[in-house]
């Protein structure tokens, strides 16, 4: 229902959907405030050494790309393959390496913008592999329901990240790409990976690698840079190949720099309105702590 609603403004130029997303932008900082308080506060300790200034310009510059990012997804009900490519530059080349060794891969990224219209690119410059997306369902089923339809347009598969080693078992025979958005904060902090993320002890979901471990997948990491208003570039690099001895955390270490590296290049481009920070260390968390150099010491 809300899909068919939204279909006739998806028609509409994104020229004149910027417009309308600048105006929204304005009154989700100014009048309405949307969670001001948490994207000043993730800012803030996540950039300790800028100034007022910096910090205000990060977070005014967020709201813009935050509304900028839904009016794409929404455009994403309507918009070509051809005119996706439009405007997003690829490198694949990790990835078609995986592929011609006929290997399962798995593909980490934040919530860097727009990290949908990346799921989507992917997909249609595949189309003829398994594109598997992960995701995590919406309490709204009306609001659920639209995500579904726009993420499986240009042809993922979607899993819930609820029953994901189960869903996936309908792939187990057959070659496929797993993205897993693996920025969620985590519901059980006692059973997370911690680690130094954006000058803060962060909490990690452990699920996500102990899935990419248990089959020994390749992983490669998608860093996602916005180029200008409407165009991104979308890199996969290596993550973890297990060519290497493993040790436990590693992939959720080496994720957590990149991701951080990534986010410091582009602040702007994050989801700073997400609860990421919810839970607090715990000395009784230093088993699950992740240093650089990571050893197999955690229980599982």
């Amino acid at each position: 229902m809300i899909a068919l609603l939204l279909y006739p403004i998806s028609l509409i130029p994104l020229r004149i959907l910027y417009i309308f997303s600048d105006l929204c932008a304005y009154l989700l900082y100014t009048l309405f405030k949307y969670r001001r308080k948490v994207v000043a506060e993730n800012i803030a300790n996540s950039f300790p050494i800028l100034s007022t200034f910096e910090k205000k310009d990060i977070e005014k510059k967020f709201y813009k790309n935050f509304c900028d990012n839904f009016i794409e997804t929404i455009k994403l009900l309507s918009m070509s393959p051809k005119k996706l490519q439009s405007h997003i530059t690829a490198d694949y080349s990790e990835l078609k390496k995986v592929l011609e060794k006929n290997q399962n891969c798995h593909i980490y990224l934040g919530h860097q913008f727009n990290w949908e219209w990346a799921n989507a690119h992917i997909a249609s410059a595949f189309k003829n592999e398994n594109i598997v997306v992960a995701y995590k369902p919406l309490k709204n089923a009306m609001a659920n329901d639209l995500m579904l339809t726009i993420r499986n347009r240009f042809g993922s598969k979607m899993v819930s990240s609820k029953n994901m080693r189960r869903d996936l078992k309908a792939f187990s025979d057959k070659r496929h790409v797993l993205i897993l958005v693996a920025d969620q904060s985590p519901k059980i902090p006692e059973k997370s990976y911690w680690t130094s993320f954006l000058s803060q002890r962060t909490a990690f979901l452990s699920g996500t690698e102990l899935n990419t471990a248990h089959d020994r997948t390749t992983s490669l990491f998608a860093k996602i840079v916005s180029t200008q208003r409407g165009h991104y570039k979308f890199v996969l690099e290596p993550l973890f190949d297990f060519s290497k001895t493993y040790d436990t955390g590693i992939i959720t270490k080496v994720f957590a720099e990149k991701l951080e590296n990534a986010i410091v290049l582009n602040p702007e481009n994050y989801l700073w309105s997400h609860k990421r920070w919810k839970h607090i260390y715990k000395n009784e968390y230093k088993k699950r702590w992740l240093n650089k150099s990571v050893k197999a010491q955690i229980n599982i």
